[in-house]
């Protein structure tokens, strides 16, 4: 009777052993586990040749949450039909449907606007002037969050954006933030190729989030990446820090 007993107790030790009792709910948790259920979106815009290609997991509500790998790229010559000409291709990284990492910008893109004019003994003549230019080649950004960190000092479209000190882990700037604004030319492209752009200041601040008595209310909020003619936006939002006022004088 002892030596049966001895057996039984043997084999219901073995049995929890190989089969623990916590097996389900770790299975359910690493089937519920993003990397488990990471997915890629591929997507082509015919009318501009506009490709997109992100990772993704679907969240709780069946919504694609992006993480992962995001690229963005597209190329078209300029016609009657759009104001919008050149090239772009975006790299980023997504972690639960915010950037965060390095976006790196390359792009040489340029928007139109049609002018018309009357030209005696010719009639009216029509023409298509540049009037935003965005040019960067492999420019890269920290971003954390969805906004930009650290100091830089970049220029996209008729912006300049330049950050002299830190951002904080909530994304508040310390240090002085200044907008700079491009001056109207009468040759966009010359100025480019001769690198004689001429910039003014739109807007500064000094930013102390430790010492401060209220927020800023800057002009430009964000950073808008992307082709806005697709017909998904898709497009890459990276917003400026937080501009906390400090108490001390510029």
């Amino acid at each position: 009777m002892r030596t049966k007993l001895i057996l039984l107790t043997v084999s219901v030790l073995f049995t929890s052993l190989c089969y623990p009792g916590n097996i389900p709910d770790r299975q359910k948790k690493e089937r519920g586990s993003p990397k488990q259920k990471i997915q890629v979106e591929e997507f082509h815009d015919r009318n501009t040749g506009c490709k997109i290609r992100y990772e993704y997991y679907k969240g709780a509500d069946g919504r694609k949450i992006k993480h992962g790998k995001f690229t963005r790229k597209w190329s078209m010559e300029k016609t009657d039909r759009s104001i919008w000409s050149g090239s772009e291709n975006i790299t980023a990284t997504f972690v639960n449907d915010k950037i965060n990492g390095t976006v790196v910008i390359n792009c040489e893109k340029f928007k139109w606007k049609r002018k018309s004019e009357f030209i005696k003994g010719k009639g009216r003549k029509i023409t298509w002037t540049p009037v935003e230019a965005y040019v960067a080649r492999n420019l890269r950004l920290e971003v954390k969050n969805d906004t930009l960190a650290g100091s830089f000092n970049f220029a996209l479209g008729n912006y300049k954006y330049e950050a002299m000190g830190s951002v904080n882990e909530m994304g508040e700037m310390k240090g002085k933030y200044t907008l700079y604004q491009l001056k109207e030319s009468d040759d966009l492209l010359r100025d480019l190729k001769k690198g004689e752009q001429d910039w003014t200041i739109l807007e500064q601040f000094l930013c102390d989030p430790d010492y401060t008595y209220q927020d800023a209310t800057p002009t430009v909020t964000e950073v808008q990446l992307g082709y806005p003619g697709t017909s998904r936006g898709e497009h890459l939002h990276i917003k400026i820090p937080r501009l906390r006022l400090s108490m001390n004088p510029l």
